[in-house]
């Protein structure tokens, strides 16, 4: 009898966990790979109806933009935060993505639009806790998101085209699937 209790809370604590587990850890238990967490150091407004370009440095020090990293490519960007749950819950889709339809030229790039202090240090933090492993861009002073015509709500992804076109704005959290039919529709 004390075999099966043991066994039995074993499996319970199994079960919970799995269940439960912490945002970001795989039944394995590993979080898996960070992508790089950068603050936007500048934001240049758009044409109507393209994607806004803006400019962060890069880990190497080197200056970086996003239409540099968007050239030819079709983009998911998801603009998010760490607080909300409807984001928090399309992250892991949005890793699958990011891997799934890289060699078919998709790029995944989060904008994430926390404004604490301390934004840039949570944001890392939640990524590398969560296995994000695209790159994401701190727009801590809501620039982006202005120069986008202001995000009334997070998450808010635009589809972007190879030639830099907004095709889709999506408001609001989407499944994996609806994300993937955009994105194979704008390419």
């Amino acid at each position: 009898m004390k075999q099966f209790l043991v066994a039995l809370t074993v499996s319970a604590v199994i079960v919970g966990y799995w269940l439960y587990r912490p945002e970001g850890a795989s039944a394995s238990g590993a979080a898996g790979a960070s992508g790089g967490v950068f603050p936007v150091s500048g934001v240049k407004t758009a044409a109507s109806g393209k994607a806004v370009d803006f400019t962060w440095t890069d880990a190497d020090g080197r200056q970086r933009s996003f239409s540099e990293v968007a050239a030819g490519k079709t983009v998911l960007l998801n603009i998010w935060a760490t607080w909300c749950p409807p984001c928090r819950r399309e992250i892991p889709d949005l890793v699958t993505i990011s891997k799934d339809m890289a060699s078919k030229g998709v790029v995944v790039i989060g904008v994430a639009l926390d404004d604490k202090p301390d934004a840039l240090n949570i944001v890392k933090t939640y990524a590398e806790r969560n296995g994000i492993a695209y790159m994401n861009v701190l727009d801590a002073d809501k620039k982006i998101a202005e120069a986008y015509g202001g995000i009334q709500a997070v998450p808010t992804t635009f589809i972007i085209d190879r030639q830099g076109a907004i095709a889709q704005k999506i408001v609001g959290s989407m499944p994996k699937d609806a994300f993937v039919a955009a994105l194979q529709k704008a390419m």
